[in-house]
């Protein structure tokens, strides 16, 4: 029963990390739980990058199971010594003993409560070790990627680039477009921001038109003046969906 529950669970979400250094929710750690039917981005209004996937956190076992379990124990207990010593002391067992009750009764709340704390301890202690395995294991293939692309760098030259010295190539900072700003390094920011001021086509060659109401923006990756992909934002922070055009 309790497979075929955490197996919904899992269905009904997805569990991930952030792997933005300038998140709070990265600096943190913190596993996030998104619906499988919402976009698999982080939560935090001012990042919204992609979401590493990662296991979901273990959850431990209740306090009220362990009480029962050892409730059950010291039922089956009295039970097992009525009927071995029940013969011969079958006077002095008829009367209660509330003080060794009230004892046995706190001593197994104290020890339950002792095993659950083990218990979450180890759990949270598995879950910080996934997460930083998970960080290890993205460290380790950014460094092998950044080195195959020096190699790659270094064995093949890269073909010059035309030059045109009448369009500036990059300005960092705030550009004003008439109807939205661009925030970042223009024409060229893998993370620019667009905020428009009225409502306009997000841009010319998206296929499907889209149209950003004013106080929109889309933060994304930005190439030659034009959006190649990002997610776009209602004036309410509320995601409103991904937009990815290409180059």
């Amino acid at each position: 029963m309790a497979t075929n529950k955490r197996t919904s669970e899992h269905l009904r979400y997805r569990y991930g990390i952030c792997l933005n250094e300038n998140c709070d929710k990265c600096k943190s750690k913190e596993v996030q739980e998104i619906p499988t039917r919402k976009e698999f981005i982080c939560q935090n209004p001012d990042c919204g990058k992609p979401l590493r996937e990662c296991p979901p956190p273990k959850k431990g076992i209740s306090k009220q199971v362990l009480l029962g379990i050892l409730a059950a124990l010291l039922v089956v207990s009295g039970v097992v010594a009525y009927l071995l010593f029940g013969g011969k002391e079958k006077e002095s067992l008829s009367k209660p003993k509330p003080a060794v009750v009230a004892t046995i009764d706190s001593d197994s709340i104290r020890a339950a409560q002792q095993a659950e704390d083990q218990i979450a301890m180890k759990q949270k202690q598995d879950s910080l070790q996934a997460v930083a395995d998970s960080l290890a294991r993205v460290a380790e293939e950014a460094r092998l990627a950044e080195e195959k692309a020096k190699e790659k760098a270094q064995s093949t030259p890269a073909p010059a680039k035309p030059v045109t010295p009448t369009t500036p190539r990059s300005s960092s900072g705030s550009k004003d477009l008439g109807y939205a700003t661009f925030k970042g390094t223009w024409p060229n920011d893998v993370n620019g921001r667009m905020i428009f001021k009225t409502s306009h086509v997000i841009d010319n060659r998206d296929p499907k038109g889209r149209i950003a109401e004013a106080g929109d923006y889309v933060i994304g990756e930005f190439s030659e003046g034009h959006l190649v992909q990002g997610i776009w934002y209602g004036a309410d922070n509320v995601v409103k969906g991904s937009v990815i055009i290409g180059k």
